[in-house]
C-alpha cells in the first residue's frame, strides 16, 4: 500500500510538470518574432536619423528668420513648444545610452540579450531607467496642453502618453508595464527607439508649422526639373507660367525669400476678433503706397479707409470674407489669400458710472454723484461704446416690498430717477432693470439687472 501511494504522488507530480511544461509553450514568444524586433530597432533608428535631416533643415531656416518668427505670437507658441521637445529628446536618448553602458558592463550586446528579461528589467528599473522617461514625457504633454497656440499631433496616443494604459482585451496596466516592464529585450528596447523617433517626428512638426506662419512649405525640387511641388494635404503642382523659365533669376541660397513688402505685410497685418459694424484695424504701421505698391480686395466687397499708415475696414454684416493682397510694383500679383471671419458684436457689460460702485453695498450719495449708467465693450482696445442705450426701469425695495418704480430713457438719470434714488434707505434694495440698448450692427440688446443695497 505504501508502495502505491509513492506512486500516485510520483505520477501526480510528473502531471503537474507536464501541465506546467505545456502553459510555458502556450504562452513562449516565438523566437522569430523577438529576432524580427531587431530589424523594427534598426528600422526606427534608420528613420530618426533621416527625420533630424529635415530638424537641421529647417532649424537652419529659423535661426535665418527668427526676427520675422517672434512678432508671430503662433509661431512662438509652436517653438517653445520645439524647444521643450528637444529636451524630450536628450531624455530619451539617455536612458537609450544608459541601457547600452550597462550591457557593455555586463559584457552583453542587445543582439546578445534580445530574448532576456532580468537584466533590461533591473537596468530599467534604476534611477536612470524608464522613471526619468515617464516623468518627462507626462510633464511634456502638460506643457503642450498649456501652451496658447499647439497643432494636432498623435504623440499622446501612440505613445501612449496615460497613467493607465487598457490593452486589447480590457485589462488595465500601468503605464511602465505595459510599455517596458516583464518583456524581452528586444520590446522594450524597440519602444525606447520608436519613442524618441516620434518626438523627433513632433519638433518636426512644430517647426514646420512656426516656418509656414511665415510662408515657409516643405517642397520637393529638382536641379533637374525646375516643377515645385508643395507638401500639403493633397500635393499642388505649380501652374506652367508659376515655373521658372530658362533664363529667368533663380534665388540663391543667400537671397531672402520674402522682401520687406511681404514681411512688413505678415507683421501689420491683423485678421483676428473681427466684428460686424467696428472700424476694424486690417494694417497697423504699414508705410508701402495703396494702389501702387500693393493693393487689397475683400469679397463680398467692403470700404476700406486709411488714416495715415493704418488700414481700416468696417464690415456690415456677419459671414465669411475672403481676403486678397496683390503685388503691384511689376504686375498685379496675388501675394496670398485669407479667409476672415467677421463675428457679431459680444453683448455688452452695463453698470452705474462712477468709481466706488463695484460693490454690492452703496451710499446714496455715491449713487446720486453717479448720474448715469455706462456700457462698455472690452474689444479690441476699445475706448468708445459703439451704441447707446435705450432706457431701463429703477426700482426701489424697501422691507421687502417695491415700494416704487420708473422708466427712464436714455443713459442719464432723468428728474423721476433722481427722486426715487434720492428717498432711498439704508438697507433699500435699488434695481435698475430692462436694460435695453442698440449696437451699431443693427442689433437691440438686453443686459442683466444691477442691484445695490443702501449702506446709509
Amino acid at each position: 500500500m505504501a508502495e502505491g501511494h509513492v506512486d500516485v504522488k510520483r505520477y501526480q507530480i510528473i502531471s503537474l510538470l507536464y501541465i506546467v511544461f505545456i502553459c510555458f509553450s502556450v504562452i513562449n514568444i516565438k523566437i522569430s518574432v523577438l529576432d524580427s524586433n531587431i530589424y523594427t530597432i534598426r528600422s526606427f533608428q534608420s528613420l530618426d536619423k533621416e527625420e533630424l535631416k529635415k530638424v537641421d533643415i529647417s532649424n537652419k531656416i529659423i535661426q535665418d528668420n527668427i526676427d520675422l518668427l517672434n512678432k508671430s505670437e503662433k509661431a512662438q507658441s509652436y517653438l517653445k513648444i520645439r524647444t521643450r521637445l528637444l529636451t524630450s529628446k536628450t531624455v530619451a536618448e539617455k536612458v537609450l545610452r544608459h541601457v547600452d553602458e550597462e550591457f557593455a558592463k555586463n559584457k552583453t550586446t542587445l543582439s546578445k540579450q534580445f530574448n532576456g528579461r532580468n537584466l533590461i528589467e533591473e537596468i530599467l528599473k534604476g534611477d536612470q531607467g524608464i522613471s526619468l522617461l515617464e516623468k518627462d514625457l507626462f510633464d511634456l504633454s502638460e506643457y503642450i496642453k498649456k501652451a496658447p497656440f499647439k497643432i494636432q499631433t498623435s504623440l499622446d496616443s501612440l505613445i501612449p502618453i496615460k497613467r493607465d494604459v487598457t490593452t486589447n482585451k480590457g485589462k488595465v496596466e500601468k503605464w511602465d508595464y505595459y510599455l517596458f516592464l516583464h518583456k524581452p529585450s528586444a520590446i522594450s528596447y524597440m519602444q525606447l527607439e520608436r519613442i524618441r523617433f516620434l518626438i523627433t517626428k513632433t519638433q518636426l512638426l512644430y517647426q514646420e508649422a512656426a516656418l509656414a506662419e511665415i510662408g515657409y512649405q516643405p517642397t520637393y525640387f529638382s536641379q533637374f526639373n525646375p516643377k515645385l511641388y508643395v507638401l500639403k494635404a493633397s500635393v499642388k503642382e505649380y501652374k506652367e507660367e508659376e515655373i521658372i523659365k530658362p533664363g529667368q533669376k533663380v534665388i540663391s541660397v543667400n537671397d531672402q525669400v520674402f522682401d520687406v513688402l511681404f514681411q512688413k505685410l505678415l507683421a501689420s497685418l491683423h485678421t483676428e476678433n473681427i466684428f460686424v459694424g467696428l472700424n476694424n484695424t486690417l494694417l497697423a504701421d504699414f508705410d508701402f503706397m495703396m494702389g501702387k505698391e500693393f493693393d487689397v480686395e475683400i469679397t463680398p466687397k467692403v470700404n476700406i479707409v486709411k488714416n495715415n499708415n493704418n488700414y481700416s475696414v468696417n464690415f456690415n454684416k456677419v459671414g465669411d470674407y475672403m481676403l486678397r493682397f496683390y503685388d503691384m510694383r511689376k504686375e498685379r500679383k496675388v501675394l496670398f489669400e485669407k479667409k476672415i471671419v467677421v463675428n457679431s458684436i459680444p453683448d455688452p457689460i452695463v453698470k452705474v458710472k462712477g468709481d466706488n460702485l463695484n460693490n454690492y453695498l452703496i451710499s446714496v450719495k455715491n449713487l446720486l454723484s453717479a448720474e448715469r449708467l455706462e456700457a462698455k465693450l472690452e474689444i479690441n482696445n476699445l475706448n468708445f461704446f459703439p451704441g447707446r442705450i435705450n432706457s431701463f426701469k429703477v426700482i426701489r425695495i424697501h422691507n421687502g416690498k417695491e415700494e416704487e418704480s420708473v422708466n427712464n430713457y436714455g443713459e442719464l438719470f432723468q428728474s423721476p430717477t433722481q427722486k426715487v434714488l434720492a428717498a432711498l434707505k439704508k438697507n433699500d434694495l435699488v434695481i435698475f432693470d430692462n436694460l435695453n440698448m442698440s449696437l451699431v450692427d443693427g442689433s437691440t440688446r438686453t443686459s442683466a439687472p444691477i442691484i445695490y443695497k443702501i449702506s446709509d
